[in-house]
């Protein structure tokens, strides 16, 4: 059987049942991140992503913005955790006829993003390959009791979203379609230089009224059906409370696209998805909003297993569908 009959979802529950789980461990595969426990309070969070230009790297990007998605992929996954960043390393390989500028704009795009998230790139490896493969790995730092988990939703939670969903596919559907952008700028920066919710998640954290988030990395869908697993538990939204970006409306409209594809089946947004109970809603929109970030309710966790969406007066089951390698 061949890995494009199986899906990375498949070699993920592999992993889970290979790589034993130690004492030190607190989380270990099967969530943004990993964690490992350090004498006192808090633990260890750890995360590695990797990009490879042929799969990540759209059209006309610039090596200043590789080097942000890079950095910014990485540090999405410590925010879903609520971690704070200590820094990251980057083992980068690239073909031996790039142009040195090239490599060098990347390695500056690096900096520039770990500045703005006053954290730092402290060190890696270079190799050679002959496409440029970025695989980075980001360390912070959670408090045990307040570290934010796939498995933390529970019945009776509100679910929520930061930002608007959306914008960072329809960019790459303009990008990749060779669409005119006129207009849809903002919908190519947010594939092109995205951000991470990184003082979003610390937030949250710091509450101690969110127990469970993940970013939108695979899509809404997708990412809902991870925290749905993991958790135990029911999710069902409404179609109508997803704050979809006004200009990924526009674009699917006058492109003739399902907007669904974009908003609910299309990853690289990186917001983030929460629970709280219903109590301590207000005052965590507030917190959320003194750093100028809307959060929206969309739905609410219930007894019963799986992910549904409410269209109108109808409930169906949300398809399990996203971003998955290998597929």
């Amino acid at each position: 059987m061949k890995l494009n009959e199986v899906g990375e979802k498949v070699l993920i529950e592999t992993a889970k049942k290979t790589f034993r789980k130690g004492k030190p461990v607190r989380i270990g595969i099967g969530d943004d991140a990993a964690a490992i426990d350090l004498p006192g309070e808090k633990c260890l969070v750890v995360t590695t992503d990797m990009l490879v230009a042929s799969s990540h790297f759209p059209p006309r990007i610039k090596p200043e913005q590789i080097g942000r998605k890079s950095v910014v992929v990485n540090l999405s996954d410590l925010a879903s955790m609520g971690a704070e960043p200590l820094g990251l390393i980057f083992s980068v390989a690239m073909p031996r006829d790039l142009e040195f500028e090239f490599a060098a704009r990347i390695m500056k795009g690096m900096e520039k993003t770990v500045e703005e998230y006053r954290t730092y790139v402290v060190g890696g490896d270079l190799d050679e390959a002959d496409e440029i493969t970025i695989a980075g790995a980001a360390f912070g730092l959670a408090k045990k009791n307040r570290i934010l988990l796939r498995s933390g939703a529970r019945k009776g939670d509100i679910l929520a979203v930061t930002g608007e969903l959306g914008a960072a596919a329809a960019g790459l559907k303009i990008l990749m379609e060779k669409i005119p952008h006129r207009g849809y700028e903002k919908l190519v920066k947010a594939q092109l230089e995205p951000n991470a919710r990184v003082k979003e998640g610390m937030i949250l954290a710091a509450s101690g009224h969110v127990k469970a988030a993940t970013d939108v990395s695979d899509g809404l869908a997708a990412n809902l059906w991870h925290l749905s697993r993991e958790s135990g538990v029911k999710i069902v939204i409404d179609r109508e409370k997803i704050p979809v970006h006004s200009l990924v409306k526009k674009f699917s409209r006058q492109y003739g696209y399902d907007v669904d594809d974009f908003a609910l089946y299309s990853g690289e947004d990186f917001e983030l998805i929460f629970t709280t109970p219903p109590r301590f809603w207000e005052s965590v929109k507030l917190a959320l909003h003194r750093v100028g970030t809307r959060a929206t309710v969309i739905g609410k966790v219930v007894d019963g297993k799986g992910v549904f969406i409410k269209i109108g007066e109808s409930t169906e089951e949300l398809e399990d569908r996203g971003y998955e390698h290998f597929k």
